[in-house]
C-alpha cells in the first residue's frame, strides 16, 4: 500500500456546471486530506450524465489512489451516480435489504412517507461496503478496487462533512495504515511584489520536498511551504529550515504566518507600547478601516475611522488633502498615531497616497504611487501601504 497516497475529488450535478451554485465541497475536502497525509491532485466537476460521470470516475481511478465524489445519491431521476461508479469497475449494481430498511426507519423518525423512487438508494456497486447515513436518506458506500478506493458521499454539505470526519477520515487512515504526514505552512509578505519575492528565494520553489509556492494577492504575497514526512518532527523540521532560509533572504518583508493578518499583527505591536491609531480615509470604501475594526477584537488599539467623501479631495494635490485629512481626524481624537489614505481615480491614472502622522514628535511620513489596476483592488492595495507604513514605524 502507498504512503503517500494521491486523491482526486469528483463533485456530481448539472447545477454546479451552471453558474450559479458554487461547490464549496471540494475545498473542505481537500482540506481534510490534507490534514490525514492524502494530496489532492485533481478537483473536476461532471454534469448528471451516467456516460460523462463513470469516464471522469476511470480517468481519475488511472491516476488516484482515492476517488471521492459527492452528489447523485439521491432518490430521483437524475441521481446517476451509484451507476456511473458500477459501470466504471465493471459491476452490477445489487440491491441491499439493510439499506431499504435504514431509509425507511429514517422516514419514519420524520413522520414522512417514502416514495416509491427512494427504493434505488437501496442499490450499491456488488461487493460496495455500504455505510448508514445516519443524518440524511441516502446511504453512503465506497468500492475498493485494484488497491485503490472509491467513496461516495452526498452532495449536502452538513451531511457531507458529517460522514467524512465520522466514517470516512476513520477508514483512509486504517486503508491507508503508513500513510505520511503532510504539514503546511504560510508565510506572509508585504512591500515586494511577487517577483522580487521570487529572485530572493527561487532557489528554494525548485525544492520537492518541502515545495515551495507563491501565491499573490494584493500589495501581498504569500510563500506557502508544504512538507511530507513520516513524522511531525520530521515534518517540522523541514518547514523550519526553509522558513528560516525565506526569513534570512526577505528580511523585514515577512510580517506573519498562517492565520496571522497584516492588521492584527501591527495593532498587537501597537498594543505592547500602548498606543492607539485612528485612521481617515478618502475616495476609498474603507478597506483600511474595515481591517483595522474586524482584527482590533475588542482590544481598543483602533479608535476611530473616518470615511470621507470625495468633495474633501485637493485637485492635484492628494499631500496637501493628506495632511488635511489628519488635522480633521486630530479635532476628534488624541491618538498616538494617525494614517490618512488616498484614493485619487481620474480617467488618466489611480493614484494612492498615504501618510502616517506620530503624535509623539509630530512627524509624518508619505508615501505615494501610481496603480495600474482595477480600480476595484486599489483600495485594498492602499490599506496595504498605510498598514505596512505603520508595522515599520512600530517594529
Amino acid at each position: 500500500m502507498v504512503n503517500n497516497p494521491t486523491a482526486e475529488i469528483i463533485a456530481i450535478g448539472s447545477e454546479l456546471l451552471s453558474g450559479y451554485i458554487v461547490d464549496t465541497n471540494s475545498a473542505y475536502i481537500s482540506r481534510v486530506f490534507s490534514d490525514i497525509g492524502i494530496s489532492t491532485g485533481n478537483i473536476a466537476a461532471v454534469g448528471d450524465d451516467e456516460n460523462k460521470i463513470s469516464a471522469a470516475i476511470s480517468l481519475a481511478l488511472a491516476r488516484s489512489d482515492v476517488v471521492l465524489t459527492t452528489g447523485g445519491l439521491g432518490p430521483t431521476v437524475d441521481d446517476k451516480t451509484r451507476l456511473a461508479v458500477a459501470n466504471a469497475v465493471s459491476r452490477s449494481l445489487v440491491f441491499k435489504e439493510e439499506l431499504l430498511e435504514q431509509i425507511s426507519e429514517r422516514f419514519k423518525k420524520w413522520d414522512r412517507k417514502m416514495s416509491d423512487n427512494n427504493l434505488q438508494q437501496a442499490y450499491i456497486p456488488q461487493d460496495a461496503i455500504s455505510i448508514e447515513n445516519p443524518v440524511g436518506t441516502a446511504p453512503i458506500f465506497i468500492v475498493e478496487h485494484k488497491d485503490k478506493c472509491i467513496i461516495c458521499l452526498p452532495g449536502v454539505p452538513r451531511e457531507m462533512k458529517y460522514l467524512l470526519k465520522n466514517e470516512i477520515v476513520p477508514y483512509l487512515k486504517k486503508y491507508y495504515a503508513n500513510i505520511h504526514i503532510i504539514k503546511k505552512r504560510v508565510i506572509h509578505t508585504v512591500g515586494a511584489g511577487e517577483s522580487v519575492i521570487d529572485a530572493n528565494i527561487g532557489h528554494l520553489e525548485s525544492l520537492t520536498n518541502p515545495v515551495v509556492g507563491l501565491n499573490a494577492h494584493q500589495g501581498q504575497v504569500d510563500i506557502r511551504i508544504t512538507a511530507t514526512g513520516s513524522s511531525e518532527e520530521e515534518v517540522d523540521r523541514l518547514i523550519d529550515d526553509v522558513e528560516k532560509d525565506v526569513r534570512s533572504n526577505l528580511g523585514d518583508f515577512v510580517f506573519g504566518v498562517d492565520g496571522q493578518s497584516l492588521a492584527s499583527v501591527v495593532l498587537n505591536q501597537l498594543k505592547r507600547v500602548d498606543h492607539t491609531v485612528s485612521v481617515v480615509e478618502c475616495g476609498s470604501t474603507g478597506q483600511l478601516i474595515k481591517s483595522f475594526a474586524e482584527a482590533d477584537k475588542c482590544m481598543g488599539i483602533f479608535d476611530t475611522g473616518f470615511l470621507l467623501g470625495n468633495n474633501f479631495m485637493q485637485e492635484n494635490d492628494i499631500e496637501g488633502t493628506l495632511e488635511q485629512m489628519i488635522e480633521y481626524s486630530r479635532v476628534y481624537n488624541k491618538n498616538d498615531f494617525v494614517i490618512a489614505s488616498v484614493l485619487n481615480v481620474t480617467y488618466e491614472k489611480i493614484k494612492i497616497g498615504v501618510q502616517l502622522w506620530k503624535s509623539s514628535d509630530e512627524s509624518r511620513q508619505t508615501t505615494m504611487r501610481s496603480y495600474g489596476g482595477h480600480v476595484a483592488y486599489a483600495g485594498e492595495w492602499a490599506a496595504s501601504l498605510g498598514l505596512d507604513l505603520l508595522r515599520r514605524v512600530t517594529l
